[in-house]
């Protein structure tokens, strides 16, 4: 996932064309590069929050530093964000007596309700369950159907919610934030502006 900041051509030139009249047209670049960092950096950090918000992700599996900014220079006037990364395990977030592992429900948006884990196949049922590896990972697992290892059990899989890039997209989305960022610019834009014509 990659957001691109830069302001609009037309809030471009009307920012040249008022610093051009105050006699500060050198300045043009400086001040569009600076409304755009710190838009970016306000990006960073709201697209950081509202997704840790959204998603039950746990703060070990998505960290600030997933969240890459690339400032704008004066050669250069966009500034980038980007969140790339695995898929994540679904997390536990209750479990349950289930035979002798702890069954799992789980789910992904803070706001949904609890599922509980099962696939049907073949007429048999598929329950998930809570476990710790020998490595020390721990997540929520089951059976695949169909696919059997060396000693002709079922294998096991664990399951998996949504990439880091796809959780903090689908958050770029449901909060409108292009709008709410292109408003941001708009507002660092004529900041720095008037902070260059004042002194």
């Amino acid at each position: 996932m990659i957001v691109h900041i830069a302001p609009y051509e037309a809030s471009y030139q009307a920012i040249e064309e008022r610093l051009k009249e105050m006699g500060k047209s050198s300045e043009v670049k400086s001040v569009i590069q600076k409304a755009i960092n710190e838009t970016a950096k306000e990006t960073k950090e709201r697209l950081y929050k509202e997704t840790r918000s959204d998603y039950t992700i746990k703060a070990s599996n998505f960290k600030k530093s997933d969240v890459k900014k690339t400032s704008a220079t004066k050669s250069r006037l966009e500034a980038t964000i980007q969140v790339t990364g695995r898929m994540l395990g679904v997390k536990a977030y209750k479990t349950r007596k289930n035979g002798k592992r702890k069954g799992a429900q789980a789910k992904i948006l803070t706001s949904s309700a609890i599922k509980e884990l099962t696939l049907e196949s073949g007429g048999k049922t598929y329950k998930a369950f809570n476990a710790r590896m020998r490595s020390g990972h721990e997540g929520i697992f089951r059976r695949i159907p169909g696919r059997r290892n060396k000693k002709g059990k079922e294998k096991i899989g664990e399951i998996m919610s949504i990439a880091k890039a796809q959780a903090a997209g689908k958050t770029y989305e449901r909060h409108e934030m292009y709008a709410e960022l292109q408003e941001e610019v708009g507002y660092q834009l004529l900041k720095h502006m008037n902070a260059v014509i004042g002194g």
